[in-house]
């Protein structure tokens, strides 16, 4: 039974950081239609762009909020380093940001979980420059594995 939990949880990190990877494709997208729109507008001053389809423009870190508060009182590397011991084996950027999510109780579809990615993948990064943790393989030919330092 426990070996089935056990596939079940990599089976659903696996689809959360697939769905990590959709999210920011979709808003490269947006990006990229945004900025096709601004052109169209050149040409065609009154073509009007629905509402629904505009990109909020984060500058200068405005929007970043939402994020740095849910790391106010949360030392990124400790739980990060922790999140890879109880795992017991190497594990995706996107699972540390699950469990990360977790923690503080958000829900896995949040849609700030793009960036809460991207804030581990930075303290990941940092770890291994300061080697405290290591790549251990690639997970599906483009994501990395992540582990402690031997």
């Amino acid at each position: 039974m426990v070996h089935v939990a056990d596939e079940l949880k990599r089976k659903s990190a696996e689809i959360g950081a697939e769905i990590d990877e959709l999210r920011t494709r979709i808003s490269k997208l947006q990006q990229q239609r945004a900025a096709f729109d601004i052109v169209i507008q050149t040409y065609e001053p009154d073509y009007a762009v629905a509402a629904s389809r505009t990109v909020a423009r984060r500058r200068n870190g405005d929007g970043a909020d939402d994020i740095s508060a849910l790391f106010k009182d949360i030392d990124r590397r400790s739980f990060t380093l922790r999140t890879l011991r109880q795992a017991g084996r190497p594990i995706t950027t996107g699972e540390c940001a699950l469990a990360f999510a977790r923690e503080v109780g958000l829900e896995q579809d949040d849609p700030r979980m793009g960036k809460i990615g991207n804030r581990f993948s930075q303290v990941l990064d940092q770890l291994a420059r300061a080697n405290r943790v290591r790549r251990a393989e690639m997970a599906d030919g483009h994501r990395h594995l992540w582990e402690i330092s031997a």
